[in-house]
């Protein structure tokens, strides 16, 4: 076949990527070609879709059965098979073919032979060896070449013999052309893209690993057969810690993490140490590897090219490292990368540590502004319980000293009465012997004092009058006792701890709340029983513990009147009973339970609490469990437990030392 450029020879071919919808057949001279391939590459189609859609065109057109694109790898080495037609075991078998000699290296590199006649069965030039197809007769291959260094080639392979006219060659030139400047063009675009990807997720705050991970993700698909790598300083300055390492031998990653810093340690190493890139061509013959050469060389890695990226006041944050898997030199593509690479790796990792440092500082104030908030809100609670506990302790004074008053008031003229009362039953009794005396001296009546006789009579007078005045005495008595117990109970005249008799506080107390215990409604009145036990004196604030019996005392009283329907509605009696224990010897035990409808757990829960109260408002303020708490438990180092169940009643167990410690005396 012999076509020319411009020609009116056409070739047929159809191929689903580059015909139009309705499937019609086109037929295409080379100008055609070469322009659909152009327009093609323009559009923005990637590279794999345009190698695989151009080997298709170019064996349609020079009506061949095989065609091949072999791409350059990063490091000049060696050859990948991207795209290929005819042979389906070739179009799936991307392998890679090294380029083992300098020599032909060097006419790669030095675009020395653009053109080459191929034989079969192999397709060789000097010491290169690919292939060939096993029926191909004849085959053309033609160099991609760049602005730099080629690219790679282009292949054909005719099943029979052939020779290919200039035509052919410069249809092929002319595609070689579109396809270099398609690579060189897409690399361009590939490094702005990965810029804008990666510096799109540092500013969604992408974790800083993942940024790295991707940043040499993206970097590797523009350097094919290269390693992309990033070290990064640890805290001590002394180390280089994995960062990414996506595609490099495993083994080796692990073995590089740690790396210490300083010169002749490896690229990374020394590159971290010097604040400048390291380009090592060949480790097997550079002395910075001299420690780690054999670690290296025995998982292929025979260059590596290390460039550290570092903060805005130049401290060294890392390096970015790309390796390859033979000797080979920089390009000036490779050198836009790593300049690229670590331009990226410095702001994110500046902005990682900037939004790290913020994200501490902003948890450090919210820690500090919390336990500002919680001394605040104890501050504010301990204020205001010693606020309600002055009140209360305002009040029990306020009261005790009216108990002490009224007490002292009603002493003295008790006492007076007590005292007169003895005087009067001896007058009394000395005049009811006079009047008997008289009645037996004088037996005759007059008529008038007969009748006064009569009108009082004299007789039940006589003999009613003793006991009148035995029930005054008794009564005296009585309000005598009840001034003592009221002294007894204010305690105001004795010092504010003493050994004291336990059961005479429970005995008080039930004296000054006993006109509580009357229910109305023919319900019978409260019952108090009492066992106790033989108690020693005890050490304590008498005063606060007769607080502590007043209020659960009270509360009691109060939840047996809540229930009246219950007491109106069965034979049960509302009671309350008082037990008192020795326990170990050395500690109390004053049980107070009442037989009332119980507490539900989860107000058992808060019944201690400050200012909590289940009573209706005006009834209650919430202190008086709170208070008599903070009496036994820390006053006098007890415990003071609340053990409840609905429809049970609830025990209220009050447990204190015999002795309480002298830091607290």
């Amino acid at each position: 076949m012999n076509l020319h450029l411009g020609a009116s020879n056409k070739t047929t071919y159809s191929n689903n990527k580059w015909q139009n919808d309705d499937n019609a057949s086109m037929n295409f001279s080379y100008q055609a070609a070469v322009n659909l391939i152009g327009q093609k590459a323009l559009s923005g189609l990637e590279l794999s879709d345009l190698f695989q859609n151009t080997v298709t065109l170019v064996a349609q057109i020079l009506n061949v059965k095989y065609s091949r694109i072999w791409q350059i790898l990063s490091d000049s080495n060696a050859l990948q098979k991207v795209a290929s037609i005819g042979d389906k075991a070739l179009e799936i078998d991307f392998h890679e073919i090294n380029i083992t000699t300098i020599e032909q290296q060097q006419k790669w590199l030095e675009n020395t032979q653009q053109i080459l006649n191929c034989n079969t069965p192999d397709c060789q030039t000097e010491d290169l060896i690919i292939s060939c197809p096993p029926d191909s007769v004849t085959g053309l291959s033609v160099l991609i070449q760049g602005a730099s260094k080629p690219l790679g080639f282009l292949e054909v392979y005719a099943t029979e013999t052939r020779n290919f006219s200039p035509d052919d060659v410069h249809f092929l030139q002319s595609v070689t052309h579109i396809l270099a400047t398609a690579i060189e063009r897409k690399r361009s675009e590939a490094l702005v893209y990965t810029q804008s990807q990666v510096l799109e997720q540092v500013a969604f705050g992408v974790n800083l690993y993942e940024i790295f991970n991707n940043l040499c993700v993206l970097l590797e698909q523009q350097l094919p057969g290269a390693y992309c790598s990033i070290l990064v300083v640890d805290q001590d300055k002394r180390r280089l810690r994995g960062g990414a390492a996506p595609t490099l031998p495993e083994e080796f990653a692990k073995g590089v993490d740690g790396l210490m810093i300083g010169e002749c340690s490896g690229s990374c190493g020394t590159a971290a140490y010097r604040g400048d890139s390291v380009f090592v061509n060949d480790i097997a013959n550079d002395p910075l590897w001299a420690d780690f050469r054999d670690f290296a060389l025995s998982h292929n890695i025979k260059a590596c090219w290390s460039s550290p990226f570092v903060s805005q006041t130049g401290e060294v944050l890392g390096t970015f490292a790309i390796s390859h898997k033979f000797p080979c030199h920089p390009t000036r593509h490779h050198l836009e990368i790593l300049k690229t690479a670590t331009h990226i790796a410095s702001i994110a990792t500046e902005t990682y540590r900037a939004a790290m440092a913020l994200q501490k500082a902003n948890d450090e104030l919210e820690i500090k502004v919390a336990e500002r908030t919680s001394e605040l809100s104890k501050a504010l609670l301990d204020l205001q319980k010693a606020q309600a506990q002055l009140v209360h302790s305002e009040k029990m004074s306020g009261l005790g000293q009216m108990v002490a008053g009224v007490a002292h008031e009603i002493n003295n003229p008790v006492s007076f009465i007590a005292g007169n009362l003895e005087y009067a039953n001896q007058y009394i009794d000395d005049l009811l012997d006079l009047i008997a005396v008289y009645q037996d001296e004088y037996p005759e009546l007059t008529p008038a004092v007969a009748a006064k006789i009569k009108s009082i009579d004299l007789e039940y007078l006589c003999n009613d009058l003793p006991k009148l005045v035995g029930s005054m005495k008794a009564g005296a008595e009585r309000i005598t006792d009840i001034v003592l117990g009221l002294r007894n109970f204010s305690r105001l005249d004795e010092a504010k701890i003493k050994s004291v008799d336990i059961h005479e506080g429970i005995d008080n107390t039930l004296m000054i709340l006993n006109h509580q215990l009357a229910l109305p409604n023919k319900i019978p009145d409260i019952q108090i029983i009492k066992e106790y036990g033989q108690l020693p004196k005890v050490s304590c604030y008498v005063n606060q513990l007769n607080q502590v019996f007043m209020n659960i005392i009270n509360n009691a009283i109060y939840a047996l009147k809540e229930n009246m329907e219950c007491w109106q509605s069965s034979t049960k009696i509302p009671t309350i009973q008082i037990k008192t224990s020795v326990v170990d010897n050395q500690r109390i035990l004053i049980s107070i339970k009442d037989n009332g409808s119980g507490i539900k757990p989860e107000v058992q829960e808060q019944i201690f609490n400050p200012f909590f109260t289940t009573k209706p408002v005006g009834q209650g303020t919430g202190l008086g469990l709170s208070i008599s708490y903070q009496i036994v438990v820390e006053k006098h180092q007890g415990k003071l437990n609340c053990i409840s169940a609905l429809g049970e009643g609830t025990e209220f167990q009050i447990e204190i030392p015999m002795q309480m410690l002298s830091s607290h005396q």
